[in-house]
Parts: structure tokens; sequence; C-alpha cells
């Protein structure tokens, strides 16, 4: 019975979630509906195809998550706890793992409802609030019916939201330099929101079920707002998501070996890209500093897009000044052994596929 209170307490968020982005983007949208926004930005990222209804709690949770353009974090306005986003983040993990019908243990539902009800209970709904409190209450009365069905290593999503030793990249979005966006499919570069979902010790052991899905959820998530992400850099960011600040080689491995259950593609070069996305067509570049993104983990697709907006733009150029430039757009000023290796890689992509013609 755990997945039917998840799959309510996802019908409430739906429901008191449309009503409230609604409201609060009306004085800005006018009589556009809020789903204009995510398909305008996923436009300009690449992404073409995709339905866009203001039911869907995947796209709501979004909107919760994600930078919009220039209106930024709108929903965490005023909110140095940054509540919206925090949670949202958590329960956008919880989402693709009822999506996936994923067997939800009694604690873990708990853990679900219970974030539903802190979120509509912020929002205002407080009639929702009320409801998801009645499941929850359902659920408390199942676990302590059932306490063998609680494991000693489960961790509570609701109270794991963004821990004040996690790493934080997203505050990094400020500092893009305004003149880096300039080119054709230059967007900026946005990073994953931290959602922590589970313990230290559930990563170790990677052993339940419950763990491999969560992980599982976890790496989509993460490609989903970051792709294509450089294997290592996933790896990093599911470890923060277990409450790691560093990650070992061994626990890496752990992490990766679960890309093959997930719904992900991995390429020739350890890039991750979410299912679905045709690469011919995703013809973007994210500014970024060297803070955010190590030139090494920045695709080849990626810099062979940057490589020919640049020559787009600019015309011909010599093989160092179009290497410079493209430096440019991820915030370097100089090549190191490092990234003129990438460098090489993303050049021989846009030559190999058309997209410039041979530089000397």
């Amino acid at each position: 019975m755990s997945n039917v209170h998840v799959q309510q307490a996802m019908n409430l968020l739906s429901s008191g979630l449309d009503e409230f982005i609604s409201a609060k983007l009306h004085p800005i949208l006018g009589a556009l509906e809020w789903p204009t926004v995510l398909s305008e930005l996923d436009s300009l990222r690449g992404k073409e195809g995709w339905t866009y209804s203001r039911k869907d709690v995947a796209l709501q949770l979004r909107m919760l998550t994600e930078r919009l353009g220039n209106l930024g974090y709108p929903f965490d306005a005023g909110d140095k706890n940054r509540t919206l986003s925090s949670y949202g983040s958590v329960l956008r993990i919880v989402r693709r793992r009822w999506a996936h019908n994923d067997e939800f243990g009694t604690f873990d539902a708990l853990s679900a409802v219970d974030t539903v009800r802190t979120v509509l209970a912020h929002v205002g709904d407080q009639d929702r609030a009320d409801q998801a409190a009645l499941l929850r209450s359902d659920l408390l009365s199942e676990l302590v019916d059932t306490p063998a069905d609680r494991p000693s290593t489960e961790t509570s999503t609701a109270t794991s939201a963004v821990p004040a030793t996690a790493p934080d990249e997203r505050g990094a979005l400020e500092t893009l330099p305004t003149r880096n966006t300039t080119l054709p499919g230059a967007v900026p570069w946005e990073p994953w929101s931290l959602a922590v979902v589970g313990e230290q010790e559930d990563l170790d052991s990677l052993r339940p079920v419950r763990v491999k899905e969560m992980v599982r959820s976890l790496i989509e998530d993460v490609v989903e707002s970051e792709g294509p992400i450089h294997k290592d850099r996933l790896a990093k960011l599911v470890g923060y998501g277990f409450g790691f600040t560093r990650v070992s080689a061994a626990r890496s491995k752990r992490i990766l070996h679960q890309l093959t259950h997930a719904a992900v593609l991995v390429d020739n070069h350890g890039f991750v890209w979410s299912e679905g996305i045709d690469v011919s067509k995703w013809l973007i570049h994210r500014t970024s500093t060297e803070a955010q993104r190590r030139f090494e983990e920045i695709c080849p697709v990626e810099i062979a897009n940057a490589a020919s907006a640049v020559i787009r733009t600019q015309g011909a150029l010599s093989k160092e000044q179009l290497q410079q430039k493209v430096l440019e757009q991820f915030g370097r000023k100089k090549k190191s052994k490092g990234s003129e290796l990438q460098l090489g890689l993303g050049l021989s992509h846009a030559v190999s596929h058309g997209m410039i013609p041979e530089v000397h």
C-alpha cells in the first residue's frame, strides 16, 4: 500500500503546485501558461519534441528547482533557506522512483509523503497539506504495525534536503561573464540542484534494491540537469546526494556500475546523455567558468558547437585564434595540457561532422 500513498501524495502535489506556479507567474506571463517557460528554455538547450502539461509534476518540480532564464529562481525569492528548491530537488528523485514503479517501503513512503506535506504547507495550500498529513498518519500506523519494514540504515528524505556541509555550486551562476553568451547557441551552464536522498552507509553497501533504485533515479536527474556530463563529475554529484563531500575511486566505480540500469547513454568520450536526446540536433554550448566546470569535463560535442558558433560569427580564423575564442566561451584565457587535448577532440568532432572547415 505504500506506493498507493506516494501516488496519492503526488496527485495532491500536482494539483497544488499548478495553482501556485500559475498564480506566482501570472503577473509576468499574463495569458501565457507557465509550461511555456520550460518549452522555451528547452528549445534553447536543444531539447525538442517534448510534451508540456501544467499537470505534469515533473515539470512543476523543474520550475521550482531550475534557473528560469532571466527570471532566476522566482520561487526562492526572499527565502534564504531556498525551501522550495531544496525540497523540490528531493521530490524530483521521489517522482522518478514513482514513475519507474519502484517499490517504496513504508518508511520511504512516509518520508516522501511528509516532504509533499511540507511543500504544500509552504506554498500556503493548507487544505491539500492536511490531506497529505492524513496519508502520513496512515503510513505511521502501518509503520507501527510492521516495524520490521524499516531497515536500520534507511534515511528520511523529508529531513535531508541540503546539508550545510554539502557542496553548493548554484551561486556561481551569478558570476557568468555576459560577454560569453552573445554567440548563437550560447546559453549559461546550469548546475544540478543538490538533493540528499540517502546516507553514506547506503552508498557504501549498495545492496538493498531501494538504494540501487535511488542511485539510478539520482543519476537520471543529474544527467537531465547537466547532461552531457562527464561520468567522473556525475559520480561525484551522486556521492554528494548521499552526504559525501569527497567520492573515492571505489565509490565512484560502484556508482557508475549503475549506469547500465538508468535511462542514460554513455558516449565514446565518457560523457553521459539522457535517453532520447538526438546528439546531431543538440547544437548549443553552455558558457561557464573554470570554477564551475573543468575544461576536461566539457563534452567534445559542446566544444564543437562553440567552435561552429565562433566561425559563423567571425569568419575564417587560424587554429590558434579559433582555440582561443573557444576557450573564452568557457571562461579560460590560457591552454593547459588537459584543455589542449579536449580542444583537439572538440575541433576534430566539428571538422569530421562538417561543422567547421579544417583549420591550420
